[in-house]
């Protein structure tokens, strides 16, 4: 028995299970798209189960168009996250706090406060902020 190498003359390779699986499901796909009859469909089903080498299942598509390939998936873009498990916060409070940031720095400069007052403040604000939120039945992030 000889073996045949790809490239020299001989018989041709024959196919498998997969191979033929994969015919019959390109001609299932063109049976859902109308371009075969139920009747075409199962006699080109049964050939291409009973076809022996790649040969044998090209004529079960000459007159098919090529299937178009898939577009390729892009993965999901991972989450951004900033911090232990924290998702960037909201430029809306950043916005809000820095007149009162730029208060209490400018009174620190101006009265030589300590910056444990600053602290002070800046608990209460979160503390009252937070407050008048959960009144209005809002998270705190306000989205």
């Amino acid at each position: 028995m000889s073996t045949a190498y790809p490239g020299a003359p001989g018989p041709e390779p024959r196919i498998g299970d997969s191979e033929r699986e994969a015919a019959v499901k390109a001609l299932g796909e063109h049976y859902a798209a109308g371009r075969l009859t139920k009747e075409e469909f199962d006699e080109r089903a049964d050939a291409a189960w009973a076809a022996r080498t790649r040969s044998g299942l090209w004529p079960l598509f000459r007159d098919l168009p090529h299937p178009a390939a898939p577009p390729p998936e892009r993965p999901p873009a991972p989450p951004r996250v900033f911090g232990p498990g924290r998702a960037r916060p909201e430029w809306g409070v950043v916005a809000r706090l820095l007149p009162l940031l730029i208060i209490v720095a400018v009174l620190m400069a101006l009265t030589h406060l300590p910056v444990l007052l600053l602290l002070l403040v800046w608990v209460f604000w979160a503390k009252t902020h937070g407050v008048r939120s959960r009144r209005r039945g809002r998270p705190h992030d306000r989205r």
